[in-house]
């Protein structure tokens, strides 16, 4: 079955996609893990405004003009959304999606 074949499949089913945050994410947002109700798949850009919500100013620590800062790391199940759809990638329930910030240091 194709990618879009199996996204269409789940248009209507319900559940929770995980979330994990890492670095100074953690450490400034609690709970840093948890789970957020969807309804089909929905984009990692709804999932960011979601997360808005609960976490207000993370949107402006992940994305600049709508794009992922320099050094933001999303994976989605283990695979960088860059080598995939970036922000418009789809998740749907029971994916998890972990979020790290980008680094400094030396």
């Amino acid at each position: 079955m194709s990618r879009q074949g199996y996204y269409k499949t789940m248009e209507n089913k319900e559940g929770n996609v995980k979330f994990k945050l890492f670095g100074i994410l953690r450490l400034n947002y609690r709970p840093s893990e948890g789970e957020v109700p969807v309804k089909g798949s929905i984009t990692l850009t709804q999932l960011l405004k979601e997360l808005a919500d609960k976490y207000p100013g993370i949107q402006e620590k992940l994305l600049e003009d709508e794009k992922l800062r320099p050094g933001v790391v999303l994976l989605v199940n283990g695979k960088n959304v860059l080598h995939l759809e970036e922000l418009a990638t789809q998740i749907k329930p029971g994916d998890t999606v972990v979020i790290f910030p980008p680094g400094a240091g030396g």
